[in-house]
């Protein structure tokens, strides 16, 4: 029973530690705490791979391979405790961290000489032997004690980030392994055999509490995701990994080279995730700097309007991959096609029955050659221009986001119209405003500018929801300190009202962010105000829906997008914070 059972543990504990270094490698990179953590994962993983293979075959010095990867999963967790003091407080212990480190690489050479574990033939099931007059004895078991107390001292001190909602996890999976610790050494020196099992399910509840901590809170994670995507690909990764194991069993494969399946599984399933996060990642990153190019578009002058537009058309055809696409604008009862890509000729007119649109909208094959969905651009109630894309090259449809994306672009293209239609004294005054708030905002222009060049691409439908309901409670703290948007942006306090106090604060600032000028213009609005004075008016000052579409001049379907798309730019601004 103890065989089948340690077997089960080694096993298990492989592979869910192999797993969560390359989960947490692929989400968290390069956040260097993280990174911190994927090489205790890794260290780990070995740690239990050579265990499983020590139950079948005791190979002389495998011990000594199997306590480097301890010592060197001790100094890696030390270093993610301590990584997680106040400054002040890594800068006054900064001389143990390097005593640590230091007495790491001592206990590792003592580790390697010959003869330091004993008795290892025939010792399957137990903790390994050591002399217990040895100085590799002494040097091991008073490096795993020194380094269990510093570990505990960096959650405990000072700050005491240990006590704290986002440090409690830590603090609780410190707890195992300095438990297994003590159990370890002990065992060590005692002629008495202890079972190994003890040791490896201390080490991997360790782990098992990490991974609730991820699951929970996105612990770690760099690039925020659904809460359910590190329960389902973990789920995923070992279900796959244990099906393996189980045809390999039944086929006959030998149960000694069962981890060696079960580590190729999730070795290819990872390196699968790995490629698949990193080409997310450039895809985000292009799409930021489409959205930035496209923003820089705004200042074009009267002279380059049609260039202009033709660059941002350019731009969303090669994000999408769409084979061809369409800018058309508004002349009197017409419009007017000013920039095209493989569809109809510039100069081409299309009637406003068919272009006058309330929202993004599928067009009938043939009603205009090339192209199959047409978002409208609109400047307060009368529609200005129509953005057009043709079928994607690369899929069957396009996604949400896609069309989202598709909408966003088309809000920035009738600023460009509205730019361009102004009236000169009135092109006068916002250039004047835009000059102005350039000078006295210098600093929130950087801030923002920052901002906008680290952009990685749209959020989670999710996380917009939990913003939208949030920004619905913005005058209520204690409802804010309740609100999953908290938790999300790892906001703590020593009461939720507190916690409710600091997110609203945080909302207000970044609704401030929005503001195109430092002060704003006399109503009617120009259309680079309608997204700050869309969530201000509503969220702050809690003026009804109705009255602020009488103040913008803009109808009912306007206005939702314009919220849409605001509550959008909003989250994006809290991802970066």
């Amino acid at each position: 029973m103890l065989l089948q059972a340690t077997i089960a543990v080694s096993l298990f504990a492989m592979a869910n530690t192999l797993w969560m270094g390359f989960y947490l490698f692929a989400r968290g990179f390069p956040k260097p705490i993280t990174l911190r953590v994927v090489i205790v994962m890794l260290a780990l993983s070995g740690f239990f791979y050579g265990a499983y293979n020590n139950i079948f075959k005791q190979v002389p010095g495998s011990a000594a391979i199997r306590a480097v990867l301890l010592v060197i999963v001790l100094a890696g967790w030390y270093s993610v405790t301590f990584s997680l003091m106040s400054e002040h407080d890594r800068k006054r212990y900064r001389f143990l961290e390097w005593g640590m480190y230091g007495l790491g690489v001592l206990t590792i050479i003592f580790l390697l000489q010959p003869g330091t574990f004993i008795l290892e033939e025939g010792n399957a099931l137990y903790v390994a032997h050591m002399n217990p007059r040895g100085w590799a004895y002494r040097a091991y078991g008073g490096y795993q004690f020194i380094v269990s107390f510093g570990i505990m001292l960096n959650l405990l001190i000072g700050d005491r980030v240990g006590l704290t909602s986002y440090g409690k996890y830590f603090l609780v999976t410190s707890i195992f392994p300095v438990a297994s610790v003590i159990y370890g050494v002990i065992s060590l020196g005692n002629p008495n055999p202890a079972p190994r099992i003890v040791q490896d399910l201390l080490a991997f509840c360790g782990v098992f509490v990490l991974g609730l901590s991820v699951a929970r809170h996105q612990t770690l994670v760099e690039r925020r995701t659904t809460l359910q995507d590190f329960p389902l690909t973990t789920v995923s990764a070992l279900g796959l990994a244990a099906t393996a194991v189980f045809f390999a069993s039944r086929s006959g494969m030998p149960v000694e080279s069962l981890a060696l399946v079960a580590g190729s599984v999730v070795l290819a399933v990872g390196s699968y995730d790995l490629t698949r996060e990193f080409l997310e990642r450039l895809r985000m990153r292009r799409e930021g700097a489409f959205r930035k190019q496209l923003r820089q578009l705004e200042s074009a002058d009267e002279e380059a309007f049609k260039g202009r537009l033709q660059k941002a058309l350019d731009l969303l055809c090669h994000t999408l991959n769409a084979a061809s696409g369409l800018v058309a604008v508004r002349e009197g009862e017409e419009f007017l096609v000013t920039a095209t890509r493989r569809s109809v000729p510039l100069e081409s007119r299309i009637s406003v029955e068919l272009a006058s649109r309330d929202e993004v909208s599928h067009l009938k094959d043939g009603q205009v050659p090339d192209i199959e969905w047409i978002a409208p651009s609109f400047e307060g109630q009368n529609q200005m221009a129509v953005v057009g894309i043709g079928k994607p090259r690369s899929r069957i449809e396009y996604s949400t986001g896609d069309l989202e994306l598709l909408e966003e672009v088309a809000d920035q293209v009738g600023t460009l119209v509205s730019f361009r239609n102004l009236r000169p004294g009135k092109t006068n005054e916002i250039r004047q405003l835009v000059a102005e708030s350039r000078a006295n905002a210098s600093e929130m222009n950087s801030i923002a500018g920052g901002i906008m060049d680290t952009l990685t691409g749209q959020p989670d439908a999710e996380f917009v929801r939990i913003v939208e309901e949030a920004l619905r409670h913005l005058p209520d703290a204690i409802a804010l300190g309740q609100s999953p948007l908290a938790d999300k942006m790892g906001i703590t306090a020593e009461t939720h009202i507190e916690r409710g106090k600091h997110l609203q604060g945080m909302l207000m600032e970044s609704i401030e962010l929005l503001k195109p000028g430092e002060k704003r213009p006399p109503e009617p609005l120009p259309r680079i105000w309608y997204n700050h004075a869309v969530l201000h008016d509503a969220y702050v000052e809690g003026v009804p829906n109705r009255e602020i579409m009488s103040r913008l001049y803009i109808s009912e379907g306007t206005f939702n997008r314009t919220r849409r798309n605001a509550i959008r730019g909003l989250a994006r601004l809290l991802l970066e914070k």
